[in-house]
């Protein structure tokens, strides 16, 4: 007899149905059909777990804001040099947007954006942290000479930012044509190399 599972594990599973299907066809392209497809289990399981897509689209958020910016502010927390911390939050951002490209698709799609200003707004709260959580290693870098003196932190947290959101970009609207991680490699190292 197949064991069931928990609410918990039931929802983890309807929100990376629902990033794999925004992976491979965008936000649009989002239906409880195409999500229950993904997740093997019929509409009305996902209607046992969530009243509709703003529900899910919020679940999304969630995972996103869990997944990349709580790893973040664990990772600035803890006791290793500001520039191995940055290189842990970098490569472990790249990472998750390879295994899951749908990530950059819903946070800078404009159904988000204009379509769901509370979702909208939390996700910008979400990224604000985020660039602060950054901001804040790279000043402790600067402060600790590990970095250049007299380089602007936030400016500098942002630039770290676009490399990774410009890299996600290139990277979808190719079809994961190029190596990611190996392009993310060569972006860090060039970093490096300005901020040093």
């Amino acid at each position: 007899m197949l064991q069931k599972k928990s609410t918990r594990v039931r929802k983890e599973e309807i929100v990376q149905a629902a990033l794999e299907v925004i992976g491979r066809k965008g936000v649009r392209a989002l239906t409880i059909s195409a999500i229950a497809d993904a997740a093997g289990m019929s509409e009305a399981n996902i209607y046992r777990h969530f009243a509709g897509k703003d529900e899910i689209f919020s679940a999304l958020g969630e995972f996103i804001g869990s997944a990349v910016m709580g790893k973040a502010a664990t990772i600035a927390g803890g006791s290793r040099k500001p520039l191995e911390k940055l290189e842990i939050i970098f490569f472990s951002h790249i990472a998750l947007l390879a295994e899951h490209p749908g990530i950059p698709r819903f946070v800078f799609a404009d159904d988000i954006h204009l379509g769901n200003r509370n979702l909208a707004d939390m996700l910008a709260l979400r990224i604000n942290n985020y660039i602060e959580t950054i901001t804040g290693v790279i000043a402790a870098g600067v402060a600790e000479g590990e970095l250049r003196q007299g380089l602007a932190p936030r400016q500098t947290a942002l630039t770290l930012l676009g490399m990774i959101q410009f890299t996600a970009v290139r990277w979808n609207m190719s079809n994961a044509s190029f190596d990611i991680q190996a392009e993310a490699e060569k972006l860090w190292q060039n970093f490096i190399s300005l901020v040093g």
